[in-house]
């Protein structure tokens, strides 16, 4: 991180600051699931949601905002790209809907689901952090009522919202927002510390 603001004129840098910064905290997602998980065997509401709120609320949205700093980890021009073949506008939308596809169910009920997965702006906020979401709120009312976790339940519920990623028809930018110096730097001061413990 010392050396970021010299070299952030160099694009080559700035990817790799991002994809290493993204790396740690896809890491750190695994280990925050986890802690996740044994709150959630323990019965441990208060850790459950400390923990949820944390990977939801805090790791997630900083992820998306760093991604969204780099042109090459932007779904928009993605989106963008796919929709360019089209002669028309219902060709267009057909095209957005088949690039995000693509990206996330793989098919029309999931056949391979996440198989081309992509961590970029966009997605992250609108695919990703939403099914966590959905998840940790799921564990929340189970442990509230002292119902068990239904995993056919939630694969339900959470096909539900993947569904409406592919045809939200939401834009997104083309064009990278924000600073990816000062996104990693909060994201090294704030994440810093318990990679060190995790990783």
């Amino acid at each position: 991180m010392e050396a970021a603001p010299s070299l952030m004129s160099k694009e080559t840098f700035r990817y790799d600051l991002v994809d290493v910064t993204r790396q740690v905290l896809q890491d750190l997602a695994t280990y925050f699931y986890q802690d996740i998980r044994d709150a959630f065997h323990s019965k441990k509401m208060p850790e459950l949601l400390t923990s949820g709120g944390v990977l939801v609320y805090d790791l997630l949205p900083e992820l998306n905002r760093l991604l969204n700093s780099e042109r090459n980890f932007l779904l928009g021009s993605w989106l963008e790209q796919a929709q360019s073949f089209a002669l028309d506008e219902p060709e267009a939308q057909l095209y957005d809907m088949n690039a995000r596809n693509q990206l996330t169910l793989w098919g029309p009920s999931g056949e391979i689901l996440d198989y081309a997965n992509k961590e970029w702006g966009g997605l992250m906020e609108d695919y990703y952090a939403q099914r966590w979401s959905l998840f940790v709120q799921t564990l929340v009312e189970c442990l509230n009522s002292g119902l068990p976790f239904k995993q056919d339940t939630f694969n339900q519920a959470v096909f539900q919202v993947e569904k409406g990623f592919i045809s939200n028809g939401r834009k997104y930018s083309t064009k990278p927002q924000g600073d990816t110096y000062e996104i990693a730097h909060r994201i090294f001061l704030k994440y810093y510390p318990q990679a060190l413990k995790r990783l």
